[in-house]
């Protein structure tokens, strides 16, 4: 092997190629893992945590929304209505929460039609009385293209690059071959 010259054997280039393929898809799933904002609110006498699962929300898509209540032992129930902040051209939305799964934990899905600001209140119902509490968030505007299609767009040269790297490992085992025979 020529000094001062790195040629990577077969293993390296695929072992490369498998930390960059675990890499991009540890990437996409740690991306949506968790809430992306968390809001500790007092709604009258409930203390609870407000999870939004996209911030900022896109205008005119379902945004995942669930209500924990500090308490877990006191069953709750309630709404969420989001109304549309100054210079936002749109109206009030109300929205039911759901149980999550036999838990305390309360859940819906809103959808902001128009982007600008927005507040968010949560309205409680439980044993200890009525409570709401409010949060501002603004809404974005819709992405210039899918995300599905821009991660397509962005894989498609792989098959191209990993062609080229196999095909350049290739080149250079015939050439050390015929360097051994002319030798």
């Amino acid at each position: 092997m020529p000094e001062g010259k790195f040629f990577p054997t077969r293993n390296m280039v695929v072992a490369i190629l498998v930390a960059c393929f675990v890499m991009i898809v540890l990437g996409a799933a740690s991306a949506s893992s968790g809430p992306a904002l968390t809001e500790a609110l007092t709604a009258g006498p409930y203390s609870i945590d407000v999870n939004l699962y996209q911030n900022p929300p896109p205008s005119d898509q379902l945004v995942e929304v669930t209500v924990v209540p500090h308490d877990t032992s006191v069953p709750l129930t309630g709404s969420i209505v989001v109304e549309p902040g100054l210079g936002t051209d749109a109206v009030p939305l109300h929205f039911t929460l759901a149980p999550l799964n036999q838990t305390s934990t309360l859940i819906t899905n809103i959808r902001m039609p128009v982007r600008g600001s927005w507040q968010v209140v949560v309205q409680l119902n439980g044993p200890k009385g009525p409570g709401s509490a409010s949060f501002l968030i603004t809404v974005a505007g819709p992405g210039a293209i899918p995300v599905w299609l821009a991660w397509l767009i962005a894989l498609v040269p792989t098959p191209a690059i990993v062609w080229l790297i196999w095909h350049q490992y290739r080149y250079r085992q015939r050439l050390l071959v015929q360097a051994k025979s002319n030798a």
